[in-house]
């Protein structure tokens, strides 16, 4: 049966692996290097194997040294996890979140709230990643997700972050060169704008509902950009009205077909039940819901002041 002298040791072995040698492993160990150098020798010495090849310029794997690297390196690094968990459980949070946002909601939300977040909780840390859906949410190992698609995945539960009304609009610079529309089909002869998920738009004209095809002149997955090239006139988008009230009263964009329904944007918060989620998961989600039920509506005006 192993000792504990001999899981500290291999423990030490991992960590130098990771670190890339001896003197960072030292560092996140809390120890000093010779001694992380010396578990290393003694676990050699107990398994008569040479793990590493070593010296002033070196630093790298033997035959031996990877097999065993391979078979108790994701054994620490559940026992990592799972203390972690326990931590968090019991007092400070610490550890890693990872959350996906659409690229808007890192601007003007989830940067401040997480830098916030962060100083409250100094042994957190924070990864954002751009995405506009769930589809990578476990390939990539989320935490968290902002949707404005609406997560499928069975093990995935999803809670509503809020509802904008949207709407059309072009700049008045396009609008001199293509003839204003005047109805809903005649959207088809114009420039449209939009992500690249979106086929079609869900449109009421006169009590009538349309599923208007998309074939975008522009695409990209960016409302602030979409937005950004609408202004620079290329197209009609759609987007939020409080942000299309702020940019009408600069001149930037006018209303298109003011009196057509358009589909709301839903923004979801995503995350996963398949296993207990973290207490710093927890806390930062609860805090996501909180700062955005203090107002969504600020979070497109923001964007173009």
């Amino acid at each position: 049966m192993i000792n504990s002298k001999q899981m500290t040791n291999l423990y030490w072995f991992c960590l130098s692996v990771e670190c890339g040698g001896f003197a960072a492993a030292s560092i996140k160990a809390k120890t000093s290097a010779p001694t992380v150098s010396r578990a290393v020798a003694h676990l050699e010495a107990q398994l008569n194997e040479k793990l590493l090849h070593r010296d002033a310029k070196n630093f790298r794997l033997t035959n031996a040294g990877e097999e065993v690297y391979s078979k108790f390196s994701g054994v620490f690094a559940q026992l990592d996890e799972q203390w972690l968990s326990l931590s968090n459980s019991q007092g400070e949070l610490t550890g890693d979140i990872h959350i996906s946002c659409p690229e808007p909601f890192a601007d003007f939300f989830l940067q401040p709230l997480a830098i916030e977040f962060m100083k409250m909780h100094p042994q957190v840390n924070i990864f954002v990643h751009f995405a506009s859906d769930a589809a990578n949410f476990i390939d990539e190992q989320m935490d968290l997700a902002i949707v404005t698609i609406p997560a499928t995945a069975p093990n995935l539960i999803q809670k509503r972050l809020f509802e904008a009304e949207l709407a059309l609009a072009a700049s008045p610079d396009y609008l001199k060169q293509h003839q204003a529309p005047v109805s809903t089909e005649e959207l088809l002869k114009h420039r449209l704008l939009a992500g690249n998920n979106f086929p079609y738009w869900a449109l009421k004209e006169g009590g009538k509902s349309f599923k208007l095809p998309v074939k975008p002149k522009y695409a990209i997955n960016s409302l602030r950009l979409n937005i950004q090239a609408a202004i620079a006139g290329a197209g009609i988008c759609l987007l939020p009205k409080t942000a299309l009230e702020r940019l009408t009263e600069k001149n930037k964009l006018v209303p298109v077909l003011p009196s057509v329904e358009c589909p709301k944007g839903t923004a979801y918060l995503v995350w996963t039940d398949r296993k207990m989620i973290a207490s710093r998961v927890v806390a930062f989600r609860d805090a996501i819901f909180a700062n955005m039920n203090k107002g969504a509506e600020n979070l497109w005006g923001a964007m173009f002041q």
